[in-house]
């Protein structure tokens, strides 16, 4: 607890809880947008993409995305793909900033389940309304989301289908490669 005499340094450092974790990031990628007004360069979308996805548990989300194909990768093949779906995602998350220029945004308390968390919030624009859930748990000490569901579209599942599509196609190699392909045209 953060009592009057504490320094900002150790308020800064105080624990916070989920919604807290959500609302901060909404917070400051509302204020990226506000200050770059309509021309959004490479140096503030990168800027972007560092804030919007440092909530994510990459290993996490990768495992869960990857499902039961992940047991029988190798140490290096999970880094590998990990490192390759991270930047699939980051650059993802910049394609349609309009989704981040909300006009409000309100944060129902957090749920609970087993040692997961889900902190549901709507954003509304121009009469319009979204709900984000974000599935998190405690990695490193911080909560992080291994899961993001915008009306009813969990990243994780829309992943897993389609990778375990691609896997059952040809392989897991075909699949990787084709990730890395992809990601070679996005940058």
């Amino acid at each position: 607890m953060v009592g009057p005499g504490a320094s900002h340094a150790q308020a800064q450092s105080a624990p916070q809880s989920p919604v807290e974790v959500v609302r901060a990031r909404n917070q400051a990628v509302e204020g990226i947008l506000a200050a770059a007004g309509d021309s959004v360069d490479a140096t503030t979308k990168e800027q972007l993409k560092d804030v919007i996805n440092g909530l994510i548990d990459f290993p996490e989300l990768s495992r869960r995305a990857l499902s039961r194909h992940w047991e029988a990768r190798t140490e290096q093949e999970r880094v590998d793909f990990t490192g390759v779906f991270r930047e699939l995602i980051r650059n993802s998350s910049v394609k349609k900033l309009g989704v981040y220029r909300a006009d409000s945004v309100t944060y129902r308390p957090p749920e609970a389940a087993g040692d997961s968390v889900t902190v549901v919030t709507i954003a509304y624009k121009d009469g319009k309304s979204a709900e984000i859930e974000y599935r998190m748990h405690q990695a490193g000490g911080e909560w992080k989301a291994h899961d993001v569901v915008v009306d009813g579209s969990s990243t994780v599942r829309t992943y897993r289908d389609s990778f375990n599509k691609e896997i059952s196609r040809g392989s897991y190699e075909a699949m990787y490669a084709k990730l890395v392909d992809r990601l070679k045209q996005d940058s």
